[in-house]
């Protein structure tokens, strides 16, 4: 079932444990806001299984023609990195575009500042989607979807 007809962009910042999703429009109109959660007790290649079911059906459901995450290769967790390896195998699967950005050049685009603190984000994302009531996973996807419209877009809308 898909709920809308409108092609969007989805931001995810991966996480075995708690995956954030944002998918806004291409005209930056929020559609879902959404947390994946997996429990440490369960077995990984399980917990794996279910990111890349929910992130499959959440991609069905909502047109996402654009893929948006952190490339954290090297730097992040070796979990991590699997489920961006998901992430990447979805969108070719599907055939989407999938984009990421260092994290220093997401904190800018939402900051200002390369080097902010998770503190810096949370009252950056408010000023520009407005009061949220989200978690830090779901605020970085929504950060990541603006680094692309601030990179990519060419919308100057560094604080």
């Amino acid at each position: 079932m898909q709920l809308t007809n409108e092609p969007t962009i989805m931001g995810i910042d991966a996480s075995l444990t708690s995956t954030g999703v944002a998918i806004t429009t291409f005209e930056q109109k929020i559609v879902i806001l959404h947390t994946i959660k997996t429990n440490a007790d369960t077995p990984i290649h399980k917990r794996i299984h279910f990111v890349y079911m929910e992130l499959e059906k959440i991609i069905d459901e909502n047109y996402v023609r654009l893929i948006l995450c952190e490339n954290n290769y090297t730097g992040g967790s070796k979990e991590v990195n699997w489920v961006i390896g998901i992430i990447f195998l979805i969108a070719a699967n599907k055939g989407i575009e999938i984009k990421t950005y260092a994290p220093a050049s997401i904190k800018k685009a939402i900051t200002g500042n390369g080097r902010a603190s998770k503190k810096e984000i949370k009252p950056a994302i408010h000023k520009i989607y407005g009061e949220l009531r989200t978690n830090e996973h779901v605020r970085d996807a929504l950060a990541i979807i603006h680094c692309y419209f601030a990179k990519e877009e060419g919308e100057e809308k560094y604080i």
